[in-house]
């Protein structure tokens, strides 16, 4: 575990802050051995270490009781099973222990893992190396478990919790201060706002009452511009061959869709051009709308609100008798029958 840039009054701190994140037993112990500005920490099963009679007083990992390496990977001999090691500048920075000596994978995963190439940018061979049988050393520094750096700490603690406190204090009363004016602040603003609201409450019923009147004058307009039906049907009845009888009518905007009933002697191709002829209608297509009657259905667009030649004083009034022609041409209505009398009174 690193602890470099930190302060020394501050390792303490810093190194339980790192343990309490590693716990890879349910109840750990672990013992520390401080190398420079690292801490090489190794972690024992605190319910392994009770059931040993007598208790020892001293805890030495294996790994510190041979020659400690000097840089790369190394694979050692224990005891019991086999340990993989990753070292650097003197500092063990990953290790780990096999049953068995290692298959390549389980080598390669360690070598990833201990991330030793990616510090130096080396590439680190990923076969196992030959395994070392290292003689055993007495160690040359002391070992210490963590939970008794506590009592050696607690005094610095105790003067680091009330400068904490003290600086805690301060904090709190100048965050309240502040509190107070942005609470005074928002106060006035929001009372200068309700001000705002009461002078221009005039202009914002005005701006209502003309954006309404804008949306009826539009609506109004499109109405306007848009033509009429009765126009429309009027310069049918002028354009359609003598004997066509209008079906179906359909009018939105300036889209038109009629359907005809067309006499033997008057083509489809007759029809589209007499429409187009007026200059009114355009685009005239028929449609195939699949039905089995005999109606046949058009489909065409109005150049503008208005027929060409007529202006808007004689906009939508039914022709004289001096302009000719076939009345407009109206659906046809159903044939209305008048019951037969009962004989019962």
């Amino acid at each position: 575990m690193s602890l470099v840039g930190v302060p020394a009054a501050d390792r303490q701190g810093a190194l339980q802050a790192q343990l309490a994140a590693w716990q890879p037993f349910p109840d750990s112990v672990f013992l520390v051995d401080m190398v420079g500005d690292h801490a090489q920490v190794f972690a024992l099963e605190r319910e392994a270490i009770d059931r040993e009679e007598p208790v020892p007083s001293d805890l030495w990992p294996e790994t510190l009781l041979h020659q400690f390496g000097t840089e790369g990977l190394r694979l050692v001999e224990c005891l019991v099973g086999y340990e993989g090691q990753a070292w650097r500048d003197g500092v063990l920075m990953a290790s780990r222990w096999w049953a068995q000596i290692p298959e390549a994978s389980d080598w390669q995963t360690f070598v990833r893992q201990s991330r030793l190439g990616a510090m130096d940018g080396s590439a680190l061979s990923e076969f196992v190396p030959s395994l070392e049988r290292l003689s055993w050393l007495k160690p040359s520094r002391p070992v210490r478990r963590a939970d008794q750096w506590a009592d050696v700490a607690q005094g610095n603690e105790r003067l680091l919790m009330g400068a904490v406190a003290v600086v805690l204090v301060a904090i709190t009363a100048s965050v309240a201060h502040d509190g107070w004016d942005s609470r005074q602040s928002s106060h006035d603003a929001r009372n200068a706002l309700n001000a705002i609201k009461e002078e221009a409450s005039p202009l914002l019923m005005a701006r209502e009452k003309a954006l309404a009147a804008a949306d009826q004058s539009a609506a109004l307009i499109r109405q306007m511009t848009a033509p009429l039906p009765l126009d429309v049907m009027d310069q049918l009845a002028r354009l359609l061959p003598k004997g066509v009888t209008l079906k179906e009518f359909d009018l939105a905007q300036l889209s038109l869709r009629v359907a005809l009933e067309l006499p033997a002697d008057v083509t489809r191709a007759r029809v589209v051009n007499e429409l187009e002829s007026g200059g009114w209608f355009t685009q005239v297509s028929e449609v195939k709308d699949g039905g089995n009657r005999s109606w046949v259905s058009f489909e065409m667009k109005l150049s503008g609100a208005q027929a060409p030649g007529r202006s808007s004083n004689d906009a939508g009034l039914t022709r004289g008798a001096a302009d000719g022609g076939a009345p407009p041409l109206l659906p046809e209505r159903p044939q209305l029958i008048a019951p037969k009398p009962s004989g019962k009174s």
